[in-house]
C-alpha cells in the first residue's frame, strides 16, 4: 500500500462507474478536495451473438485509473469504495470462482420466451415487471442456449456483485441492482426463491442479500488476492472498505442530490441523455409511466429523454461546428437572441426536423430555438412525472436542473420559465456543484454511496444548489406562451 503524501490528498472514499463505454473515477478527501479519471471500456464481446463483456479486463482498468491518481500524488490509505455499475450484467461462476461466460450486458434483450414463461407463472406478482434484459429470464435463456451450464453453475450475481466479491472475497447481493433484475421480492427485498424454482433455477446459486449502502467487507492484500490483476489493485486498496454497490440509475440520483425521503424534489440532468428523478415512497401507487429502482428505503422513478446534449451536439456540427469547442459563445449568442424569433425544433427517433424559416434565423436565434426545443421536451417529461405518484401530483414543490446544458443561462430561462407553467409556486433551482465531478453523476453517486455509513445525509450535504437564472418578465412571457403553444 502507498504511503501518505498529504493528509489533504489521501482519498478518504472512492466512486467508480462502469458504464457500457468507459470506466470513471471519483475520489475525495476528508478535507473536501476532489479529482476524476476516466478511460475507455475494455472488453466489449458478444456471446452467442449478444452483446456481453469480458470481465478478466476489469481489474487492470481499475488499476490504472488508481495509478494515475497516484501520479497526480494522490493516495488510498483506508479508502472506502463503492462501485456504481451498468444495471442488468449477469455474471456465472463456477466452484472455483472462475467466470463461465462473458457478462451478458442489458443490451441482450433475447429472453422473449423466458419472459413471457415468468408471466404465465405469475411471477410479476412478486417480483414485478420483468423485461428481456433482466437477470431472471436472461439467466433461463442462457441454459436454454448451453444446458451443460446447468451443471457447472455455483454462483449467479451483477457484475458490480462480482467486482465486490473479487476486492473483499465475500459474496454478496446488492439490493440496489438485484431488485431491478428479478431477482428479489418487491415487498420485502428477499430473495424470490419461489419464482426461481417455478422457473427451475436454484436460489442458493444466489449470494447473501445485502442493502446498498452498507460495508460489504474489507479489500485484501495484495497476498490475499484472487489473481496477480486483483494482486494490483490491493497492492493500492488494500485494508479499504466496500459498500454495497448500486445500479447506474440509483447512483445517477444519489449524484444529483436527491435523497431518499425527499418526496418534494424533481432532479432533471441534461447530459447526453436528459433524466428526470423523483423520489417516492415503497408502496405508492404509480401511475406505471416511469421506470422504477431501488432507492435505498424508498424508489427512485426515471424518465429520459435519450437525446439531450447527444441533440445540441449534431445541432453544433451541422449549423455551428466553428464553434465546437467555444460553446459559452454560443451560450452568449442564445442569451441574446430575441425569444419572440424562437423556433420549436420537431424531434423524433434521433432525427430532427427544422422549420421552414430555418434559414433566415441569425445564429444566436438558432441555437435558443435548439435549447428551447431540448428544454421543452424535458419539460414535457416533468409534466408527466407529476403526475406518476397517484395523489402526489402537487407534493413536488422544487426543481433542480443540472448536466452540461445547465451552463448556459437562457437554458436555464428556459427551463425556470416552462417550470412556472407547470407549478407556478415551485423553487427553481441549478446544480451549484463545481470541481472536476461537477457533472460525473453516476461516479459522484458511488462516491457518496462510499461516504453513507458514515453520513446517510452526504448527497444533501455536498450536491448544494442556487437560485435558477430566469429571463426578463416580458421574455418569460414570449418562452411561456410558445411553450404553452406546444403542448405544455
Amino acid at each position: 500500500m502507498a504511503g501518505k503524501t498529504s493528509h489533504e490528498k489521501n482519498a478518504s472514499w472512492a466512486g467508480f462507474d462502469l458504464s457500457t463505454t468507459g470506466l470513471g473515477l471519483g475520489v475525495r478527501s476528508s478535507q473536501g478536495e476532489e479529482a476524476y479519471a476516466a478511460m475507455k471500456v475494455r472488453g466489449a464481446t458478444k456471446w452467442k451473438g449478444e452483446p456481453a463483456f469480458d470481465l478478466a479486463h476489469v481489474p487492470k482498468m481499475i488499476s490504472t485509473l488508481l495509478k494515475k491518481l497516484q501520479r497526480e500524488g494522490w493516495t488510498f490509505d483506508k479508502t472506502v469504495v463503492s462501485f456504481a455499475v451498468r444495471q442488468h450484467d449477469m455474471v456465472l461462476l463456477d466452484k472455483q470462482g472462475e467466470l463461465l461466460m462473458p457478462a451478458l450486458s442489458w443490451q441482450c434483450n433475447a429472453a422473449s420466451r423466458e419472459v413471457a414463461a415468468l408471466r404465465t407463472q405469475g411471477a410479476e406478482a412478486s417480483v414485478g415487471r420483468i423485461e428481456e434484459r433482466f437477470i431472471l429470464p436472461k439467466l433461463m435463456w442462457v441454459l436454454r442456449q448451453d444446458a451443460k451450464l446447468k451443471s457447472r453453475v455455483a454462483q449467479v450475481m451483477t457484475t458490480g456483485d462480482w467486482i465486490t466479491q473479487c476486492l473483499t472475497g465475500k459474496a454478496s447481493l446488492s439490493t440496489s441492482d438485484a431488485i431491478s433484475n428479478g431477482l428479489l421480492e418487491q415487498s420485502n427485498k428477499r430473495l424470490a426463491a419461489d419464482v426461481m424454482k417455478k422457473a427451475k433455477l436454484k436460489p442458493d446459486w444466489f449470494p447473501k442479500v445485502v442493502q446498498s449502502g452498507r460495508v460489504v467487507g474489507t479489500i485484501l492484500a495484495a497476498d490475499k488476492a484472487c489473481d496477480n490483476d486483483w494482486a494490483a489493485v490491493g497492492e493500492i486498496l488494500g485494508g479499504g472498505k466496500v459498500t454495497a454497490g448500486l445500479g447506474d440509475n440509483h447512483a445517477t440520483g444519489v449524484g444529483c442530490g436527491l435523497t431518499e425521503g425527499d418526496f418534494r424534489t424533481m432532479v432533471i440532468s441534461a447530459g447526453t441523455s436528459g433524466t428526470i428523478n423523483r423520489v417516492c415512497g415503497a408502496k405508492d401507487e404509480l401511475a406505471g409511466n416511469a421506470a422504477c429502482f431501488e432507492y435505498y428505503r424508498s424508489r427512485l422513478l426515471l424518465m429520459m429523454l435519450a437525446d439531450c446534449c447527444k441533440w445540441y451536439d449534431r445541432f453544433v456540427a451541422k449549423h455551428a461546428s466553428k464553434y465546437k469547442d467555444r460553446l459559452d459563445e454560443l451560450n452568449t449568442a442564445a442569451l441574446k437572441a430575441d425569444p419572440t424569433r424562437l423556433r420549436r425544433i420537431l424531434h423524433e427517433g434521433g432525427k430532427e426536423t427544422y422549420p421552414p424559416d430555418w434559414d433566415k434565423l441569425s445564429l444566436g436565434e438558432k441555437v435558443a430555438s435548439c435549447q428551447f426545443s431540448i428544454m421543452l421536451e424535458l419539460l414535457l417529461l416533468i409534466k408527466s412525472m407529476q403526475q406518476e405518484v397517484a395523489g402526489g401530483e402537487a407534493t413536488v414543490d422544487r426543481f433542480v436542473l443540472t448536466g452540461g446544458l445547465s451552463q448556459s443561462q437562457f437554458f436555464q430561462q428556459a427551463f425556470t420559465a416552462g417550470v412556472k407553467v407547470l407549478q407556478p409556486k415551485a423553487k427553481v433551482l441549478v446544480s451549484a456543484r463545481s470541481g472536476p465531478l461537477r457533472y460525473q453523476t453516476a461516479a459522484y453517486g458511488a462516491l457518496l454511496n462510499a461516504i453513507r455509513p458514515t453520513d446517510s445525509n452526504a448527497a444533501d450535504k455536498l450536491c448544494a444548489s442556487k437560485a435558477c437564472g430566469s429571463a426578463k418578465a416580458a421574455d418569460t412571457k414570449a418562452i411561456q406562451y410558445l411553450m404553452r403553444a406546444c403542448g405544455l
